[in-house]
C-alpha cells in the first residue's frame, strides 16, 4: 500500500506525452540528473511525471534499469502520442482507480467512499482516516494523508463556476475532462459525479477486462452479473462513477455501438448478465482508436 509519490502535483498537460516520449528514446532518462530541464519542468515535478508514468501503466522498469514503455505506452505513442483523446484519458484512469495497492486514496474514494452528497477536503481525509483504521492499514503521517486527497481532488475536481484564467497558463489536470467530480468553489465543497457522462464503448469493456478478463474468462466470453459490475469496488461501475441507471445507459450504447459479438446483455436465472467478449484491456483501446481514427 502505498502513498505519496506524486510530489503534491497533479498530472498536467503534456506531462505524460513528454515523459513517454522521453523514455522512448532513453530508458533511463530518468536518472540523468537534468532530467528536468529535459522535460522544462521543476526537479519535483520531473519525480512526479516519473511517479505517473508508473501509476497509469504507461511506464515499468526496464531490462537494465530505467523506465521503459509498456505495451499500453506503445500503443498510445502510436495511435494518440500528444494524448488529445478522451479515451486514452479514461483507460489512463481506469489503471490508476482499480488498483488498491498501488493509488489507495484514488481507488477508495471512487469504489469504498459510499458519500454521494457534498463534502470538503477535511471530511474527505476524516473519512479516509476512518476507512484506514477500519482496515487495519498502516496509517500514514497526517501530511501525507492530506497531500494524497489535496492532490486526488486537483486532479478530477471541475470547478463550478470556472476561474478565468489566461488559457495560456492553464495548469487544469487532463482528469478533470472526463466529469467525474465537481468542485463548488463558492462553497469549497466536492460532489463526485455518478451521473450519465460519454464513456467510450470500448472504454467500459476495458474495465470490465481490467477488472474480470483473468479470473472468469471461459470459451471466449466473460459473464458478469450486471449487479457485479455496478457496484464491485474496483470494477466499472465504481471506478467510472457510474450509477445503476447511468450504467445501464453506457451498457446499452456499447452494445448497440460494438455489437453483440463484442458485448451483449441478457436475462439468465433472473439476473441480468453481461457477456463480453474475452479480448485483452489493450485490444480494447486499440479497438477505440481504429473506429475514432
Amino acid at each position: 500500500m502505498r502513498f505519496g509519490g506524486h510530489e503534491t502535483f497533479p498530472v498536467r498537460e503534456t506531462w505524460l506525452s513528454k515523459g513517454l516520449d522521453l523514455i522512448a528514446s532513453d530508458r533511463k532518462a530518468f536518472e540523468d540528473p537534468l532530467v528536468a530541464d529535459l522535460l522544462g519542468v521543476g526537479s519535483n515535478m520531473a519525480k512526479s511525471i516519473r511517479h505517473w508514468l508508473r501509476l497509469t501503466g504507461l511506464a515499468e522498469p526496464g531490462d537494465g534499469g530505467g523506465l521503459a514503455p509498456t505495451g499500453l505506452g506503445r500503443l498510445i505513442l502510436k495511435r494518440d502520442p500528444a494524448m488529445l483523446r478522451a479515451g486514452t484519458w479514461w483507460a489512463l484512469h481506469v489503471n490508476v482507480c482499480s488498483q488498491a495497492e498501488e493509488s489507495l486514496a484514488w481507488h477508495w474514494i471512487f469504489s469504498r467512499y459510499s458519500g454521494d452528497q457534498r463534502f470538503d477536503r477535511v471530511q474527505c481525509i476524516d473519512a479516509l482516516t476512518r476507512y484506514l483504521t477500519v482496515e487495519g492499514q498502516r496509517m500514514p503521517s497526517a501530511r501525507t494523508l492530506g497531500g494524497d486527497v489535496a492532490c486526488l481532488l486537483a486532479t478530477y475536481a471541475r470547478p463550478v463556476p470556472p476561474p478565468q484564467e489566461d488559457p495560456e497558463e492553464a495548469i487544469d489536470s487532463p482528469f478533470r475532462q472526463l466529469g467525474l467530480m465537481v468542485h463548488y468553489r463558492e462553497t469549497d465543497t466536492y460532489r463526485i459525479d455518478r451521473g450519465q457522462k460519454s464513456v467510450p464503448a470500448e472504454i467500459l469493456c476495458y474495465s470490465m477486462a481490467v477488472t474480470f478478463l483473468e479470473e472468469r474468462a471461459a470459451g471466449g466470453w466473460i459473464d458478469i452479473q450486471m449487479r457485479e459490475a455496478v457496484a464491485r469496488p474496483g470494477g466499472p461501475g465504481r471506478v467510472l462513477a457510474l450509477s445503476p441507471d447511468a450504467f445501464a445507459v453506457v451498457l446499452a450504447e456499447a452494445e448497440r455501438c460494438l455489437g453483440p459479438d463484442a458485448v451483449r446483455s441478457e436475462m439468465v436465472g433472473g439476473d441480468r448478465t453481461i457477456r463480453l467478449k474475452a479480448a485483452k484491456p489493450l485490444d480494447w483501446l486499440g479497438s477505440h482508436y481504429a473506429r475514432v481514427g
